[in-house]
């Protein structure tokens, strides 16, 4: 693609719309009419991909990161609805899922398993350049989306907030200044499937700016029947505009200013129960009028072989209003230098995150934001609302120097980020009201009676560990990267960061008032473990029937924790690009080798443990990495593979662990020491005439060197225990992916067949140091088949039919267990075989 530009404004175009890496490599020219392209098979060939890995404009193959670029084409080929859809077309990049519907994201083994609203990604995700600060705020359908690029490995330079596993690009599509354009896309299918897609592009002032305003509507009704109620989980409920102008203030001067909303409200993913351990802790408890954990656990499990659920559906709710406002100014100093500035605001509030954890109808782990709200409501106390605003500000300043042998990017990124009132909340048993049988109590009462009376005496046991937390985060950060070419065919690159994270965090305690739930439940309070004195199981459960509410005590502003860190991440590549007289000798259309040392870093903090704020310290990546690209046979074969090495250490681990009372299970981020992760991969795209092959393959071999775990014994203290055996937790070793189409030209119109597959092997889902014992913490391989059927009558309009898992498996994809503890496996089910329709039209 020739790139020579004779204007600023068309320099600026051509950067607006490239830097979106508008083609896929997986993309080959068909943008024309279909039953107007009548190229002989030999003619066609793999487009030339531009993308924004080192925020400049490049060509993929030319590009020293493993990268990959799909393009909106790309994305509506390959079914990518929501940044999700990713894991079954890019090497390494894996999704975990709990209850929460919140992507924890990993790439090459690295990343944030817990998706809590209040630690930080270790997979960073930018949308329009703009850094999304949280999780949950990560799940983004393809709105107007122009394109998503997968950096993989640490980004401690360029993209160094946090971004110790790689960092996820997605750009929208840039205004129009010249045409009217508009597009339209209708999904229908089983399930209850309802999606909506409009965009809108207007030209204004006379070709000097432009408007583009996109909606996106997502309606499911969900996949997995609840037979403990009335909804159906795994649904969607999802709605967001964008709207993007752009105005040409002047030959060398472009304004862009962006603005997002999106709304979701949804029952949470739902788990299904996974049996493990009669001794664990939560495992051995009563609960009024309701069954034995053990029994409804199998009978969770039972159900699932079937799509179906049983859990509590008013203890499942996930809602969220999330908005974001961006100006991006981008000044042509010179024809060799640039200076870009993106200022951005993002707020949420009507934020409620709710699970049912334990997966059955006994409602035993109720955890997240409602099961506070419901208690505090309840007692008669306030409910405040959490917000959520985070302010932004990135100077890029990049150019090139020495005749265009240096290629240079340097600049300042600074974030302040206020979160208030974010509610946590941890009720073990109805209302947090459980019961201990006599045999268990003995250990800690010394009561020699023992199990003689299990069958008639109950110690009752009120719980409810709860939080509110107001935190703050500031982020401050100078980089530089510059590439210098030290040949025709040798270039050099270096780079570096200095990062600077200041955290605090204030938490407001809540606490059981223990005598006064005494008098509601007729019992004593004769323990500071939380027991009470013994009551006929009979009576027991009878409350069941009509449980009391907890009286609750506040203390605000209890406790509080300010810790601040910086860090120097340095990067340097370098890269070969083979010249015309190489290529000709290695009968290659291009050639690319790298050599790649990078070093990424993600700032601690403070998790609740029971009433207490613990730290966690920063985790460190170091990586290397060597890399190919290579095009072959007159540009109808492209393959990229890569292969590392990583160090990590103090890497930032969920556990699980006992506290002082029988019902306390406390999850909490600790480090867990060093590991190294090796491991290799491919991508390759082969165009055969009308056929399209695809291909990508990961290989992660990732191991502990250091990890001690705690363990706690109620009354006995504290041990060490060895976890280095143990897998990395929702790391598959391998993955691959295939997909196969073919253009099939009619005299109505062009049909595109195309069939792909996805392959995981086992994945681990274990959190505390039992769980590696049982075979369920252990998800089997799967390998998943997708069909879809394009129709091309026009260059305007398509449609597609589709069948999502052909196969129909019924398998597990994510979930964690609790062995030691909870006594079980909380695995998320995938999805069952769906099919549908989806029309497109375009003007």
């Amino acid at each position: 693609m020739d790139l020579e530009i004779s204007t600023p404004l068309r320099k600026w175009l051509v950067y607006s719309v490239l830097s979106t890496a508008m083609y896929s490599s997986t993309v080959f020219a068909q943008q024309q009419e279909p039953v107007a392209v009548e190229k002989k098979r030999s003619s066609q060939m793999l487009e030339e991909v531009f993308v924004t890995a080192r925020k400049r404009v490049e060509s993929l193959q030319e590009t020293p990161v493993a990268v990959t670029a799909m393009g909106a084409e790309a994305l509506r080929e390959a079914g990518i609805a929501s940044i999700t859809d990713l894991q079954g077309s890019v090497p390494s990049l894996q999704f975990g899922e709990s209850g929460s519907k919140t992507p924890a994201i990993f790439i090459r083994g690295v990343g944030q398993r817990e998706a809590t609203s209040v630690l930080d990604p270790g997979v960073g995700v930018y949308l329009n350049g703009i850094y999304i600060a949280r999780q949950d705020g990560q799940l983004l359908d393809t709105v107007d989306t122009e394109s998503i690029q997968v950096l993989r490995g640490p980004q401690g330079t360029l993209f160094g907030k946090n971004n110790t596993g790689g960092a996820i690009l997605v750009n929208t599509i840039a205004p129009d200044t010249q045409e009217v354009s508009g597009s339209a896309l209708v999904n229908v299918g089983n399930f209850g499937r309802k999606d909506l897609k409009l965009s809108g592009n207007v030209p204004l002032a006379d070709g000097r700016a432009a408007m583009r305003v996109a909606l996106n509507s997502r309606r499911l009704d969900g996949y997995f029947d609840n037979v403990n109620g009335s909804g159906d989980f795994a649904d969607e409920d999802r709605l967001a505009l964008s709207a993007r102008f752009l105005w040409l203030a002047t030959d060398d001067l472009t304004v862009d200013v962006f603005g997002y909303w999106s709304k979701q409200s949804e029952l949470s993913t739902g788990v299904t129960c996974i049996f493990q351990n009669p001794d664990a802790n939560v495992a051995q408890l009563r609960y009024p009028g309701q069954p034995l954990f053990q029994d409804a656990c199998e009978e969770s499990e039972r159900l699932s072989r079937s799509n179906k659920l049983s859990v509590n559906q008013d203890h499942s709710e996930i809602t969220m209003e999330n908005r974001m406002a961006a100006l991006t100014l981008d000044w042509s100093i010179s024809e060799t230098m640039s200076l870009k500035n993106i200022t951005a605001f993002s707020w949420q509030d009507g934020i409620n995150r709710n699970d049912d954890q334990d997966g059955t109808s006994i409602p035993i782990l109720d955890s997240g934001t409602s099961s506070l709200n419901r208690a505090l409501r309840a007692d008669g106390k306030a409910v405040p609302e959490e917000t959520r605003l985070q302010f932004s500000e990135e100077l890029q300043l990049s150019g090139t120097a020495f005749d265009g042998d240096l290629t240079y990017t340097t600049g300042l990124f600074a974030s302040v980020e206020e979160i208030k009132n974010n509610a946590f909340s941890q009720v073990v048993g109805p209302k947090g009201l459980a019961g201990v049988r006599p045999s268990t109590a003995c250990a800690s009462l010394s009561i020699p009676i023992c199990g003689l009376i299990d069958d008639a005496l109950v110690f009752p046991l009120a719980n409810m560990f709860s939080n509110r937390s107001d935190l703050e985060n500031t982020s401050f950060a100078l980089f530089a990267q510059g590439t210098y070419s030290l040949t025709d065919y040798l270039q050099l690159t270096l780079g570096a960061r200095y990062t600077f994270e200041e955290r605090e965090r204030v938490m407001t305690l809540f606490e059981v008032d223990s005598l006064a739930y005494g008098q509601r439940i007729g019992a004593l309070y004769i323990d500071a473990a939380g027991l009470y004195s013994p009551i006929l199981v009979a009576q027991f459960d009878q409350l069941g029937n009509d449980v009391p509410d907890l009286p609750l005590i506040v203390r605000d502003d209890a406790v509080s924790d300010q810790a601040d860190w910086s860090n120097f991440t340095p990067s340097a590549t370098l890269s070969v690009i083979a010249p015309d007289s190489w290529l000709s000798t290695m009968k290659l259309d291009s050639f690319m080798s790298y050599f790649t040392y990078s070093e990424g870093f993600k700032a601690g903090g403070f998790e609740p443990k029971g009433p207490e704020l613990v730290s966690f310290d920063p985790e460190e990546v170091v990586n290397y990495e060597l890399g190919v690209k290579l095009d072959a046979l007159d540009s109808r074969l492209r393959v990229n593979a890569a292969v590392y090495t990583m160090s990590y250490e103090d890497i930032q681990v969920r556990v699980a662990e006992q506290g002082d009372r029988i019902a306390d299970l406390f999850l909490y981020l600790s480090n867990a020491g060093k590991a190294t992760i090796n491991g290799a991969e491919l991508e390759t795209t082969l165009v055969l005439g009308d056929w399209f092959i695809q291909g990508g393959y990961s290989w992660t071999d990732a191991e502990y060197q250091e990890f001690d775990g705690i363990v706690v014994t109620p009354g006995q203290g504290e041990s060490l225990v060895d976890r280095s055996d143990e897998p990395f937790a929702l790391v598959p070793e391998h993955t691959w992916s295939l997909a196969l189409s073919y253009q099939w030209l009619t005299p109505i119109g062009m049909f595109t067949p195309r069939l792909s597959a996805y392959y995981r092997s086992e994945l681990f889902t274990g959190i505390d140091y039992l769980s590696d014992e049982y075979e369920s913490s252990f998800i089997k391989e799967e390998t998943i088949w997708n069909f879809r059927l394009g129709w091309y009558p026009s260059e305007e309009f398509h449609v597609t039919a589709y069948v999502n898992n052909l196969t129909d498996e019924t398998y597990f994809k994510s979930g964690f267990a609790v062995s030691a503890l909870l006594g079980a496996a909380t695995l998320t089910q995938g999805a069952p075989r769906a099919a549908g329709l989806e029309f497109a039209w375009e003007f």
